[in-house]
């Protein structure tokens, strides 16, 4: 008889994948144990290998859900509107959103996808390059004659990334930016230059 999946499951895998990613980001993922990853989450070495067999097998699934969630966020940010800069300043939103409520993960992401067996990168840069097609559709539909050379399409996607990327390194959703502000600035900048950035006062509500 197939043994029964318990009620808990989901909720014990997510946790793992989420201690984990702080286990990893910190250590990065070559220093990292199984033992770092056990006293992290209080679950046995066994009970982890219950769930995944391998320090890699959890590097691979912290990566694939954390880029299928900020992916699905950014799709579900875009519905419902049809006007290129208001989608162009939702899909930002949703990055900062998700990269402030999930910075572990996303250094996991940047610094660790290396250590993964070929096939599990190739997923994972698939799932990536979605992100930078994304991109690339928002800002063309913002600034078609920017966009309209395909050779400056993945740049003008990529300079963006790099400003939204790299928050983690800096960034703390604690402080005195919240996340609607930091996108929303976000957003003027990349969309208007640094000339036209508002003080105090300009600070609006998008």
């Amino acid at each position: 008889m197939a043994r029964t999946r318990a009620e808990d499951y989901e909720d014990k895998h997510q946790a793992i994948l989420d201690r984990a990613a702080e286990v990893f980001a910190e250590k990065g993922f070559a220093a990292a144990s199984i033992n770092d990853i056990s006293a992290a989450t209080g679950m046995s070495k066994s009970a982890l290998y219950h769930y995944h067999p391998s320090k890699e097998a959890i590097l691979y699934a912290i990566l694939t859900t954390h880029v299928r969630s900020v992916l699905e966020g950014a799709q579900r940010a875009l519905e419902g509107s049809s006007d290129p800069e208001q989608r162009f300043r939702r899909f930002v939103a949703a990055l900062v959103d998700n990269y402030a409520s999930a910075q572990a993960k996303h250094v996991v992401l940047l610094n660790d996808t290396g250590f993964l067996g070929e096939s599990e990168q190739k997923e994972v840069r698939a799932l990536e390059r979605e992100l930078v097609d994304t991109a690339v559709r928002i800002l063309a539909a913002v600034n078609p004659g920017a966009m309209g050379a395909a050779r400056l399409r993945k740049p003008y996607a990529m300079m963006f990334y790099g400003l939204v990327n790299w928050t983690y390194t800096w960034y703390d959703a604690r402080g005195p930016i919240r996340p609607a502000e930091l996108a929303s600035r976000m957003a003027d900048l990349f969309l208007h230059g640094f000339r036209s950035a508002g003080g105090e006062a300009a600070v609006k509500a998008r």
